[in-house]
C-alpha cells in the first residue's frame, strides 16, 4: 500500500482529468497552493512511488498518471468516490441524484452548482446510459426531479460510446466536464474511459 497525501491525491486529479494540458511543478504548483519547491517535491515522490511517470522537454519535466499501475486506477475510483469535501448543499444533490444509479452506467454532475451553490442556475448532469432504450425512464425521473425543486436539471444524455468519442476528438464542454465533474456513480467507468482517452 503506497501512502498518499491529500496535496498528492489532488495532483493525481487535475493531471489525470485536465488530460489536454501539460502539467510540471510551476504550472500545477497555484492549483494545488503550494510553493514551487513544494509542488516539486511532490511531483517527484509521486514519480518515485510510481503513480506519475515523466518526461523531459527542454529544460523543464512533464508529469502523466502512470495508467499501467493497476493500483493507480484503484487510487483514481477511491479520488472520485470521495464526496467528504463537498459542501453539505452540493452533497445533498449527490445524495439524490444517486436514485439515477440503477438506470444509469454512470452519472456526473458540474457546472455551475459546484461552484455557485444556491445561486447557480440550474443543476448540469451528464448520464452516461445502459442502453439508448432508457431515455425514457431517465427522462421521467429528471421530470419528477425537477417539479419537486427549484434548480432545474439540465440533462446531458450520452453513451458510453459517446463519452469516450467525443473525448478523443477533444469536445470543448465535455473535456471541460470531466476537468472538473464530481462523479455520483461510475467512478470505474469515468476512469476507464479517461484511460482509454489517454492511451
Amino acid at each position: 500500500m503506497v501512502e498518499i497525501s491529500e496535496n498528492g491525491k489532488s495532483a493525481l486529479r487535475i493531471i489525470f482529468s485536465d488530460f489536454l494540458t501539460s502539467y510540471n511543478s510551476y504550472s500545477i504548483k497555484e492549483k494545488l497552493g503550494v510553493s514551487g519547491v513544494g509542488s516539486l517535491k511532490l511531483l517527484r515522490s509521486l514519480k518515485e512511488k510510481n503513480i506519475l511517470t515523466s518526461e523531459k522537454m527542454g529544460n523543464a519535466i512533464f508529469y502523466k498518471p502512470n495508467l499501467k499501475n493497476e493500483y493507480v486506477l484503484k487510487l483514481l475510483e477511491l479520488i472520485y468516490s470521495d464526496h467528504s469535501s463537498l459542501s453539505s448543499f452540493v452533497k445533498g444533490w449527490v445524495y439524490d441524484l444517486r436514485s439515477f444509479a440503477k438506470d444509469t452506467r454512470a452519472v456526473f454532475l458540474f457546472g455551475s452548482l459546484l461552484t455557485k451553490e444556491k445561486t447557480a442556475g440550474d443543476v448540469d448532469m451528464c448520464f452516461i446510459l445502459k442502453d439508448a432504450k432508457d431515455y425514457g425512464k431517465l427522462q421521467s425521473g429528471v421530470a419528477v426531479m425537477n417539479r419537486k425543486n427549484r434548480l432545474k436539471i439540465h440533462p446531458l444524455y450520452l453513451t458510453e460510446g459517446e463519452f469516450q468519442k467525443k473525448l478523443r476528438e477533444k469536445d470543448e464542454p465535455l473535456v471541460d466536464m470531466v476537468r472538473t465533474c464530481v462523479v455520483v456513480h461510475g467512478q470505474e467507468l469515468f476512469v476507464e474511459v479517461l484511460k482509454n482517452v489517454q492511451g
